[in-house]
């Protein structure tokens, strides 16, 4: 989302106001008719819960899941700046998470950078993720060092890190610098690196939401533009959230449209960063995935019939499919992020506004990776 470490409390402040209470579990088997304001979620599996604002999902070679775990922020009042509900809490809970579907978890990277509001909801910086062989990359997104409390990694700011399994997380690339640099929308500097594609170890993209662009990092570190996003006009900004390959190869990138109801878009991109169509008509994209069929699925964090007065009878956010013939079937999943696909199983990241403790304080809304579209 267009939002980095500075403006995240903002966002806990509005969730704390309209969203943030006690919620009562669901059975999680209810209508997948996203237009019954009732439904409280799509029929689903879920294959793991617990998790820390999970964001990008991608699914690999092996058939098993990379999470990028944004972290929950801090875990102490002296890892927080501010007071009441402007307060923002600063830690090194972000990580990397890889997910065998039915089996088990397992950490590949950890210590990175996260801020959230109090309750850990809507924590934002290790966002996006990736993994070729036993290389693993996250990006962090951008805050300034000074409001960062010492003792933590602010240095992991807005950078591209990289590690082996297991290994010490450093920075290969800063690519929040590019866009201090270059400000390429001519809109004024600001920037929040927020998912990634690795499609070689010398070839890493980085879709800064803020920026309104994305960049390609080599392996020696060095950043170059890829592609700028369209541009919508001075208050209405492109917002790229996802960037992903689909089974054709090609590249493809979602957008917040200023969170603009039915304004954003999903972008089909060629490796060399040219435009090739698009599809219209979503709402506040956070996850995108082409499968072998060319079905398109499209996560919409706030997408569907329900707002945040609703909860917790019902969460805003839907998964929309789009069949090659154009026709449409939608599902309600809370707050969805990442979504994948392995065969024909359909992977989503809910709840990925939700700390492992859960949305509310409510264990049962934690950050989760559901199976839909059985």
């Amino acid at each position: 989302m267009k939002r980095n470490m500075l403006s995240t409390a903002a966002v806990v402040a509005t969730a704390a106001t309209t969203g943030a209470l006690v919620l009562a579990p669901t059975t999680g088997t209810a209508a997948d008719d996203v237009g019954n304001p009732t439904a409280k979620a799509a029929r689903h599996v879920v294959v793991i819960d617990g998790l820390d604002n999970p964001r990008q999902l991608t699914a690999l070679p092996s058939g098993k899941l990379l999470v990028a775990e944004a972290g929950h922020g801090g875990d102490g009042p002296t890892d927080c700046v501010g007071e009441g509900e402007e307060a923002q809490c600063f830690g090194a809970t972000g990580r990397v998470r890889l997910v065998t579907p039915g089996q088990s978890s397992r950490t590949l990277m950890h210590g990175l950078l996260s801020s959230a509001g109090p309750d850990g909801t809507f924590g934002v910086g290790s966002d996006g993720a990736a993994r070729l062989g036993d290389t693993v990359w996250s990006i962090v997104t951008w805050g300034p060092p000074d409001l960062i409390p010492d003792g933590l990694p602010g240095d992991q700011a807005g950078m591209l890190m990289r590690s082996k399994v297991g290994g010490t997380p450093r920075a290969v690339a800063d690519v929040s610098a590019y866009e201090m640099a270059h400000d390429t929308d001519g809109e004024g500097v600001e920037s929040n690196p927020y998912s990634m594609l690795a499609l070689s170890r010398n070839k890493v993209l980085v879709a800064d939401a803020a920026a309104d662009h994305i960049v390609k990092v080599n392996r020696k570190g060095k950043v170059r533009l890829w592609a700028q996003m369209k541009e919508y006009g001075p208050s209405v900004d492109a917002v790229p959230t996802v960037l992903t390959r689909g089974a054709d190869g090609d590249i493809y990138v979602g957008e917040l449209h200023s969170e603009l109801p039915g304004k954003a878009r999903v972008w089909r991109y060629d490796r060399s960063g040219k435009v090739k169509r698009s599809w219209k008509g979503f709402t506040t994209v956070t996850g995108v995935t082409r499968a072998k069929d060319g079905t398109l699925y499209v996560s919409e964090l706030f997408g569907g019939g329900c707002g945040f007065d609703q909860i917790p009878t019902c969460f805003p956010g839907r998964v929309t499919r789009v069949k090659p013939n154009g026709k449409r079937r939608s599902m309600p999943v809370p707050f969805p992020a990442g979504v994948a696909t392995v065969g024909r199983k359909v992977y989503v990241n809910a709840f990925s506004v939700s700390p492992s403790g859960g949305f509310g304080g409510n264990p049962e809304w934690s950050g989760q990776v559901w199976r839909i579209f059985k």
